[in-house]
């Protein structure tokens, strides 16, 4: 699919946006009025989706990031609590 979403290079997953996402998705958009065939019309639903299941996955991506974080802080305060420090 030509217009689906670049992945990141790699080592550099982390410095994507969101935004960047949604920009995809609003310019898929914008070429779908501009579609002059079924067939185009077509290739644009399919980028689109693609476009949608990618932003999914990249959120869903940073939520388990969070998560794990939230975690690790968590076990850390506890640790800290333990020590019983003034």
């Amino acid at each position: 699919m030509p217009n689906s979403f670049p992945e990141p290079p790699p080592g550099r997953e982390d410095e994507t946006d969101i935004a960047e996402y949604f920009n995809h998705i609003h310019h898929i958009l914008s070429e779908i009025s501009g579609a002059e065939t079924r067939a185009d019309l077509a290739e644009k639903v399919a980028d689109l989706s693609q476009a949608i299941t990618s932003t999914r996955l990249f959120v869903a991506s940073k939520i388990e990031d969070y998560v794990e974080l939230n975690k690790r802080l968590t076990r850390l305060e506890k640790k800290i609590r333990k020590q019983n420090l003034p």
